[in-house]
């Protein structure tokens, strides 16, 4: 949402987030401990890169949003595997239908 605080590693491709409306913020730390910042960022990050690339072999931007909900989906019911089934069934039979028109567009 514009107007909202990013913080970043730091890395120079962040800086056109001005430009986009939001405000960025740099975390800046010795190399001994950045990896400890944000390590959590980074495997999900990784986590949602494998994600796209080995269900889908790469994707197109107008799809992006739709795979990155679906992995959202997945990630956080990750330790409740037993109700995983349940979970599906019900989201399939409440989820509205979506034509083949719209899958493709």
């Amino acid at each position: 949402m514009k107007g909202s605080i990013i913080h970043t590693d730091g890395l120079n491709i962040y800086k056109n987030l001005a430009k986009l409306g939001f405000s960025h913020q740099p975390i800046v730390t010795p190399l001994a401990t950045n990896e400890n910042i944000l390590y959590w960022t980074h495997i999900i990050i990784s986590n949602a890169k494998a994600f796209v690339l080995g269900t889908f072999h790469g994707l197109a931007k107008k799809h992006l949003q739709n795979c990155l909900d679906e992995f959202c989906y997945c990630f956080n019911r990750r330790y409740h595997e037993s109700e995983l089934f349940d979970s599906l069934l019900l989201a399939c039979v409440f989820a509205p239908p979506k034509t083949y028109t719209e899958l493709t567009e």
